[in-house]
């Protein structure tokens, strides 16, 4: 999305303290200039390299992205660093911090940047409607309550279920652009949305534990 600049900037992606409140746009365009690199794999450790010093919000957007357009084969890769995040916003960390193997474990660089190409147009008609409300509900206080949630969707997203990735992974993109833009409404939108996705899910199993049981009642009778 083209915006206006003052007399005297540059196309430069911003830096510092401006990059840690860049909007949902700027986010994607900065990460899409920085991604590409040498190889064709790309690492966690270079996805948080790219996205510098910003704070949750904005590597729970970019690692549950992949989940939602989807790209196979990245729930697991993906869930289990948001998973470690979740828990970190439940301690009340300032920050993301991930350890050094999970900081090794790398996706393919060209699906995983085209899936985040094709998030930008999606992106910019979302971030029409980001604005800070609500603060009560996308607030440094209810990041320790939001980061149990993601925990829990992550948790989810992780299981390996044929569609099961996408329900829980919309739900922590709504409430990652919710702790980006500190609007409260989206974090709601999230919040619902996760729990419509664990419902979705446990219907999913349940048939699954049903059909399994019918399948065996089968082959004993």
């Amino acid at each position: 999305m083209s915006k206006d600049r003052p007399p005297g900037s540059s196309d430069a992606p911003p830096s510092g303290a401006d990059r840690s409140c860049a909007r949902v746009s700027d986010l994607l365009d900065d990460f899409l200039l920085r991604g590409p690199g040498a190889g064709d794999r790309i690492s966690l450790a270079e996805v948080m390299d790219a996205l510098g010093d910003r704070a949750f919000g904005a590597l729970l957007l970019i690692l549950s992205i992949p989940n939602v357009l989807p790209v196979p084969g990245l729930s697991t890769a993906t869930g289990v660093p948001m998973i470690l995040i979740g828990a970190q916003m439940a301690l009340g960390r300032h920050g993301p911090w991930l350890p050094r193997r999970i900081l090794a474990t790398s996706f393919d660089r060209g699906a995983f940047l085209g899936v985040i190409r094709r998030a930008k147009p999606w992106a910019d008609r979302v971030e029409r409607h980001l604005r800070p409300r609500l603060p009560a509900l996308a607030g440094p206080s209810a990041e320790r309550v939001l980061g149990v949630a993601v925990m829990v969707l992550a948790i989810v997203l992780s299981l390996p279920i044929v569609f099961g990735n996408q329900p829980p992974a919309l739900a922590i993109a709504l409430i990652a652009l919710g702790l980006m833009e500190s609007d409260g409404a989206f974090v709601a939108a999230g919040l619902v949305a996760g729990v419509l996705s664990i419902a979705i899910v446990a219907a999913v199993l349940l048939g699954l534990g049903q059909a399994a049981v019918a399948v065996a009642q089968q082959l004993i009778g």
